[in-house]
């Protein structure tokens, strides 16, 4: 069975939300550089976790992403 690109980039993302927490601040930017993947993809891949609830999402400057259940 073949695992999709968007589906290894959700784990990523939450892995990389969940570690980085506390360390970095974790932005869409911070995860494109992380994946090599464009930081459009990587908010696109956030609004659809925040859709399934696992994450949410706050914009802006300030924004960030943490995760909301427990990986």
């Amino acid at each position: 069975m073949q695992i999709s690109s968007r589906f290894t980039l959700a784990v990523h993302i939450l892995l990389c939300l969940d570690t980085f927490r506390d360390q970095y601040k974790v932005t869409s930017e911070f995860l494109a550089g992380s994946t090599n993947v464009h930081p459009v993809m990587i908010r696109k891949l956030l609004g659809q976790l925040k859709t399934a609830g696992l994450v949410e999402v706050t914009r802006g400057s300030g924004g960030k992403a943490p995760v909301l259940r427990s990986i």
